[in-house]
């Protein structure tokens, strides 16, 4: 049995969307072959977004973010869902996960 997090990253915090579904049925399905799963939705997450370099190299970690930080530590797996817009990752995901590290 593996920990697997979702990272569901659409921006819109109401449910509807493609990656609302393709992340459900990822859980589904990986419940239902017996794994441990968390769904992480950092567009529901109050977190203030970083501002500048320094803030990037020694920052610390905003304590909105301390149950995120430490349930990707707990994952054994790590599943990302987000729209391609302009091919990269939605600008709500890359404040998150470019937050300080500790």
């Amino acid at each position: 049995m593996s920990r697997i997090l979702i990272v569901q990253g659409h921006p819109d915090r109401h449910r509807g969307h493609l990656c609302h579904a393709l992340a459900q049925a990822y859980a589904d399905g990986a419940h239902g072959g017996g794994h441990s799963v968390e769904l992480l939705e950092p567009a529901r997450l109050s977190f203030p977004l970083l501002s500048s370099r320094d803030e990037w190299e020694h920052g610390t970690l905003p304590p909105q973010l301390a149950g995120a930080q430490e349930a990707i530590r707990a994952a054994e797996h790590l599943v990302f869902f987000y729209p391609l817009w302009l091919r990269a990752s939605d600008p709500c995901d890359r404040p998150w996960l470019g937050a300080p590290r500790a």
